[in-house]
């Protein structure tokens, strides 16, 4: 009897679980992008949009907040739902503190663009930004999250005589937090080799676009190994590790 009434328990908490999945749907739910532009353009911006839809049976009252996980110092971005357009210091879209009582209502079945524009003001560099959605009701349970994945690149960097450069590269080289890889083919996998030969990270199955961290190694040089879809190393890549001060 104890053994079904913990069945039953069971059973029950992975249907909440599930329903409270079931209430939005964000497409895609990550966004990765990688854009070249010309440094002297002061005036460039970025937008990404991503659809949001209410998938429960009930009218949805919903709080977003704008988390960046890193980006350059320089840069700024502003959000756009349904309701209005919010300038860049502004992370909520409900904040009683601030005065800021905009939840965006959605019927069952609605949906609205959700748009993400940044400002990168002619500094190259990566960043990501996480958008988690909650009931204005139900404070704290996150529904869904959109998260947001940009690398910015200098044009100029891809030219060699005049002809585009199709050489893989790491960037940014030193890296202090998160390095990134351009020009490669699909890979299956990513290792990164200290000095003495010794694998010290892996990354799975990395798509174009990732992000790959490295803030946790020690200062100093790394050899990055790309294998290719069958496990065979097609190149190896140098890279520094270094901790910036200001």
């Amino acid at each position: 009897m104890k053994s079904t009434w913990i069945l039953l328990v069971s059973v029950l908490i992975t249907g909440s679980l599930l329903q409270a999945q079931q209430l939005l749907t964000i497409t895609p739910n990550v966004l990765k992008k990688q854009v070249e532009i010309e440094l002297d353009d002061a005036a460039y911006e970025e937008v990404l949009k991503v659809k949001v839809t209410n998938t429960s049976k009930r009218v949805l009252k919903l709080r977003w907040d704008k988390n960046i996980a890193y980006q350059p110092y320089s840069w700024e971005s502003q959000i756009c739902d349904k309701e209005a357009s919010y300038p860049s210091n502004v992370e909520s879209n409900y904040d009683p503190i601030l005065g800021l009582l905009a939840p965006v209502q959605l019927f069952p079945g609605e949906s609205f663009d959700l748009y993400l524009t940044i400002f990168p003001y002619n500094k190259t560099g990566q960043c990501k930004i996480e958008v988690p959605f909650q009931e204005i009701q139900r404070p704290g349970k996150i529904v869904g999250t959109a998260v947001f994945q940009i690398n910015i690149i200098n044009s100029q960097d891809k030219k060699d005589n005049g002809r585009g450069d199709k050489r893989i590269r790491v960037f940014p080289n030193p890296v202090h937090e998160y390095f990134f890889l351009s020009n490669t083919p699909k890979l299956s996998s990513i290792d990164v080799y200290n000095t003495l030969g010794v694998k010290v990270k892996t990354f799975e199955s990395p798509e174009i676009g990732d992000s790959f961290d490295a803030g946790d190694l020690p200062q100093g040089v790394y050899l990055v190994s790309l294998r290719d879809e069958k496990g065979k190393i097609i190149r190896t890549l140098r890279l520094l590790r270094r901790d910036f001060r200001p």
